[in-house]
């Protein structure tokens, strides 16, 4: 990872701020929470050197926000059609954001001491930490290919893809399917040549302990499902 991050969260808070975020899918949230967590979110971002993607994920979270606050309920064909899209998508939208969070800012070593500490199957482990590997290095494969194919003049946008869906299959799918095989094979002969099956206790470069952050968002995630819990026994 080549951004320097200035906030480093232990990966086991990580996993209880993907599951709250899960979790919160099957309550009815109120508004200033999920407008508080995705504050929370943006920080986090902000501090693991990702500014960008703060900004992005806020501004587009402020557009559903607003599309709901200014859509009327009613019968027209905004708020039989658009609304239920715009709240379904800003509900599934933090689950996803957390997702994102963990897998760009978790290195695969300390995910590893992480999960050992969790008394986690080796197995699991191992498993787990190819699978965060591969979105990343399939990510950048992505990218590749996009950029060959601008280079041959053919741009890889909506209209494209509508336009020519075959050309699209052919030039981005089928190498991208390509690639997820062989980067899959190449992870996994990388981690058992590290040693990641091997016996035995192992000593890693990263040990992940909890730090006063984890403290302080693990105390956000008690007070936010107390407020929830006593938002839905008080309606």
């Amino acid at each position: 990872m080549g951004r320097q991050a200035r906030l480093i969260l232990d990966p086991r808070t990580k996993f209880l701020l993907v599951l709250c975020m899960g979790l919160s899918v099957t309550v009815l949230v109120p508004m200033y929470v999920e407008c508080i967590n995705m504050l929370l979110f943006a920080c986090l971002f902000f501090f693991n050197g990702q500014k960008k993607t703060a900004a992005k994920l806020t501004g587009f979270f402020l557009v559903l926000a607003a599309l709901s606050s200014i859509i009327p309920q009613g019968t027209g064909i905004f708020s039989t059609v658009v609304l239920p899209v715009v709240f379904m998508t800003r509900r599934f939208m933090l689950p996803i954001v957390s997702g994102k969070y963990l897998i760009d800012s978790t290195p695969v070593g300390l995910l590893m001491s992480a999960l050992e500490k969790l008394r986690m199957p080796q197995s699991l482990v191992i498993t787990l930490s190819v699978m965060f590997r591969f979105f990343p290095t399939l990510g950048e494969e992505y990218h590749n290919i996009k950029n060959a194919m601008k280079m041959r003049g053919i741009g890889l946008n909506t209209l494209n893809i509508i336009l020519h869906p075959l050309v699209t299959l052919e030039y981005v799918m089928v190498p991208l399917l390509s690639s997820a095989s062989r980067i899959g094979d190449e992870l996994t002969a990388a981690g058992h040549t590290k040693g990641g099956d091997a016996p035995g206790k192992k000593i890693r470069y990263k040990t992940a302990r909890f730090s006063i952050a984890d403290f302080v968002v693990s105390l956000y995630i008690a007070t936010g499902f107390c407020v929830v819990i006593g938002s839905q026994l008080y309606m």
